[in-house]
């Protein structure tokens, strides 16, 4: 619901529940002739409180929040009390409720209470409507600026993986055509996951899995052991959506920095059980001199990590570190609190 429907709704529903009340304090007490009078003192007071509630809560208000022509609001506000008082009194003389002047004078103080009593209403209501339609819009601009914050570090992070494979398929495309040829079609089929499903805000977590086999196939390709590499996947994956390309940055980073001269020098795995994903990545770290430290495009760590923050808040663990020249990665992720 919109703001400006908000402000319009709240009102009627309010209107209609003090009417209610009114009725509830009427119909039991009553009867015949007796009850037609109160319905019919009813039907009279109720519209007059209504004008005077509408005038301060779409008019007066308002302004009065944006401190704009204070003076003359107040003013404003003092001269409607005194003169709608004339009013509550023409209304009962035409109506036939009262027919002296000193029912005119009754009728004429009574309006004030009515009126100010109205007003409160009118203040506590259209205070309690904007301060929601005001939170309302910064948890939207909250969440906008969120989903910004997303795509701009999803751009960062795809160019960093095109910019290194690009790298590794021009490292052999000139001695093994057919490695080259596979080397193509991995990528073509990684390329149309990342234009055509990586963008949405969620993929199904078996694409990211194919997505994540492919990039490993292509990183395969550069090295003569074939299994230095160990992935596995347990746990039933069916149907579980997760943001996508949210493993990548760990698992390319254990290519770039992790030794391939024995087997399994980097391992894979991934869990899924009663609404828990975890993921980890453990690679054998090269030796100083032998590492890519220097090499461009390592904003991926920093950008998963706050990739995290914003789609997973208080529902992620994520643990990095150094055990015996070995770099570990561990995070569990509650499915569940997503």
């Amino acid at each position: 619901m919109s703001g400006k429907r908000v402000l319009n709704v709240i009102p009627l529903i309010f209107w209609l529940f003090i009417v209610t009340i009114k009725l509830i304090g009427i119909l039991p007490m009553y009867d015949g002739e007796r009850l037609i009078n109160s319905l019919t003192t009813l039907s009279i007071v109720t519209p007059l409180e209504i004008i005077s509630f509408a005038f301060f809560y779409y008019l007066i208000i308002p302004s009065l929040v944006l401190k704009r022509r204070l003076g003359l609001n107040i003013l404003l506000s003092v001269i409607f009390i005194l003169l709608y008082g004339f009013v509550w009194g023409w209304v009962y003389r035409i109506t036939g409720r009262i027919a002296t002047n000193d029912g005119f004078q009754i009728i004429y103080v009574a309006s004030y209470g009515h009126t100010i009593l109205s007003t409160l209403y009118a203040f506590v209501l259209r205070l309690s409507v904007d301060w929601f339609n005001k939170y309302r819009r910064q948890k939207e601009l909250e969440k906008q600026n969120s989903l910004t914050e997303l795509a701009l570090l999803r751009s960062q992070i795809n160019p960093h993986f095109l910019f290194n494979t690009l790298n590794n398929i021009h490292a052999f495309s000139t001695r093994d055509p057919e490695k080259t040829s596979f080397a193509i079609i991995k990528l073509s089929e990684i390329m149309r996951y990342m234009l055509y499903e990586a963008s949405h805000e969620k993929v199904l977590l078996d694409r990211e899995l194919d997505y994540i086999r492919n990039f490993i196939a292509l990183q395969k390709l550069r090295f003569q052991e074939m299994d230095f590499v160990r992935f596995t996947v347990e746990g039933n994956t069916t149907g579980i959506q997760i943001p996508p390309m949210i493993f990548l940055p760990f698992i390319e980073n254990a290519f770039k920095h992790g030794t391939v001269g024995v087997t399994h020098a980097i391992e894979i795995d991934l869990h899924c059980s009663q609404n828990q994903l975890f993921f980890g990545c453990k690679n054998q770290m090269k030796p100083p001199g032998q590492t890519e430290q220097n090499q461009p495009g390592g904003l991926g760590i920093k950008n998963i990590r706050r990739r995290l923050e914003i789609l997973f808040p208080n529902q992620h663990q994520l643990h990095i570190r150094e055990e015996k020249n070995v770099y570990i990665v561990e995070l569990n992720i509650n499915l569940h609190g997503n």
